[in-house]
């Protein structure tokens, strides 16, 4: 090459003056306070091409310079970008004016094609980024959420799902304890259930088992990731066996109330009639409900939902805070004292919880591991869960089915949109909660998959629901559960106190009996 990296950085790049406003249209558009990020992202897609781009013509009018080592960075950044231009062009050598006319017909042509596609999204940020993950396969940042999303499953029809069959090994070594044969776990074949539950006591590998198969999982099909963690783990490699969850799934981490999620959890979904305001109200009166200690009488009920219906009808977005506001004001019209539900009320938002920022349909495309530690209270732990399954179940339900493949590799395989991860489910399932219900009963044919893990049988005697008949695959490790349970949810010969470390228990949909297996 007759070019060097510092005469490089120091050029003055440019392109056509029609394209350089739209460069600031994009800035618009898109969000981004600097003219490089559209330049980049147009320069990038255009490069993705086999082809070259068309040169500007002699003569063209020009727009505002930028500086090679701001439009490109410095070091081993640039050094990639120079790479990248040079070999699109034939791998010949470049001159400094050569190589600005070259970037500014990439420039050019990118934009283009960024401003029709942004025409095919009907100017909709959420399904242009889509159409380019899809299309062009780049790699998409968060703007408002903030951190990188992976995002590299199949898009159809303006939506990321998985495709083809989908099998875990049950564990690190995932192997039966007589024959030594591999054991694996097909979530979504047809006929089965993508649920699974994984119990065992502490220490006993039931977090560890869980990591490994979500890391099969998502080598396999990169759909996103929403998990719950009340201890604090799951994001150590310790817990992991050597992986970190927030890393395998590219996944952010939000730990409210210190750092709110943001999720419009209260959102209406396409329709703000009448009777959408009315079911969000009484959803989120329900979730209320099933608040520990927060028993509600009918004065109360009744209360909760009039405010509720009047703080969705009048904000958008609706937030916790307008809720309380709505219902200070019901208490004062009926000259009702402060009470449980109140007190409650205030409580919850004494700490933002959720920032609204992403809508639902966004906010599950991309992974989230929601931190909630001991540290965080009871009220706010509980109502996070259930306010946020909430909002997914409501998500998912509004979705077409998620389709089959009619391949016959695929063996009927039904594909996935995401997968939610509960430790420490006993926090939720003695709160009763209807969402999980449904997500559970409902889920799979909208392409949910639900993981619960939790210490023993026994929790799960506390739910309304029979989940574990729903489940695909039902796991447990040494624990000292009551003999009934362990009956109920395995069989008679199954005895979890004699297990040794890393096996475990495993029932499977579809199969009579019980397996001991290796699973670490």
């Amino acid at each position: 090459m007759s070019i060097s990296l510092v005469e490089v950085a120091g050029a003055n790049f440019r392109t056509g003056y029609d394209s350089d406003q739209l460069n600031t249209d994009f800035m618009g558009r898109l969000g981004m306070r600097k003219r490089y990020l559209p330049a980049r992202l147009a320069i990038a897609l255009s490069l993705a091409r086999p082809s070259q781009p068309p040169p500007l013509p002699k003569g063209a009018d020009w727009g505002k310079v930028i500086k090679g080592d701001t439009l490109f960075g410095t070091g081993t950044e640039l050094s990639v970008w120079l790479a990248l231009i040079v070999e699109r062009s034939g791998g010949s050598a470049l001159d400094t004016e050569q190589l600005i006319a070259l970037v500014a017909a990439h420039w050019q042509r990118g934009l283009d094609l960024l401003d029709d596609e942004w025409s095919r999204a009907d100017a909709d940020l959420a399904q242009f980024v889509r159409r380019l993950v899809g299309e062009a396969g780049l790699p998409i940042t968060g703007v408002e959420a903030g951190g990188q999303y992976d995002v590299r499953a199949d898009v159809q029809g303006g939506e990321i799902v998985s495709s083809g069959r989908i099998e875990a090994p049950i564990g690190e070594v995932a192997k039966d304890a007589a024959t030594d044969e591999p054991v694996f776990w097909q979530l979504n074949g047809a006929g089965g259930s993508p649920h699974s539950a994984i119990m065992g006591g502490v220490g006993s590998g039931k977090t560890r088992t869980a990591v490994a198969m979500l890391r099969a999982i998502r080598e396999q099909a990169e759909v996103p990731l929403l998990a719950f963690d009340f201890k604090g783990d799951l994001g150590t490699d310790e817990a992991g066996g050597g992986y970190r969850l927030d890393e395998l799934f590219a996944a952010k981490t939000p730990a409210p109330p210190r750092e709110p999620i943001p999720l419009d959890v209260l959102a209406l979904g396409a329709g703000r009639d009448q009777i959408a305001i009315d079911g969000a109200a009484m959803r989120f009166r329900e979730c209320f409900a099933h608040l520990k200690g927060s028993r509600l009488g009918e004065k109360q009920r009744t209360a909760l939902y009039d405010a509720a219906t009047q703080a969705l009808g009048n904000k958008t977005p609706c937030d916790l805070g307008h809720i309380l506001a709505a219902l200070t004001n019901v208490y004062e019209e009926r000259e009702m004292k402060e009470d449980g539900a109140l007190a409650t009320m205030r409580e919850l938002c004494r700490f933002p919880l959720f920032k609204p920022a992403l809508p639902p349909a966004e906010f599950f495309r991309h992974s989230w591991l929601i931190k909630l530690p001991p540290s965080v209270p009871a009220d706010h732990r509980s109502i996070v869960v259930n306010l946020t399954l909430n909002a997914l179940d409501q998500y998912l339900n509004s979705l077409a089915d998620a389709p089959t493949d009619a391949d016959a590799d695929g063996d009927g395989a039904r594909s996935l949109r995401i997968i939610c991860l509960v430790d420490e489910a006993h926090h939720v399932l003695r709160t009763k909660l209807p969402s999980l219900s449904n997500l559970i009963r409902m889920s799979r044919s909208k392409g949910g998959a639900i993981m619960l893990i939790s210490q023993s049988p026994d929790d799960f005697s506390a739910a309304d629901d029979d989940f574990l008949a729903e489940m695909g695959l039902v796991a447990a490790f040494a624990t000292n559960a009551a003999p009934r349970h362990v009956k109920r949810i395995l069989s008679k010969g199954a005895n979890l106190s004699r297990l040794q470390t890393g096996q475990c228990f495993i029932k499977r949909r579809g199969e009579p009996t019980v397996r001991k297996i290796k699973a670490w």
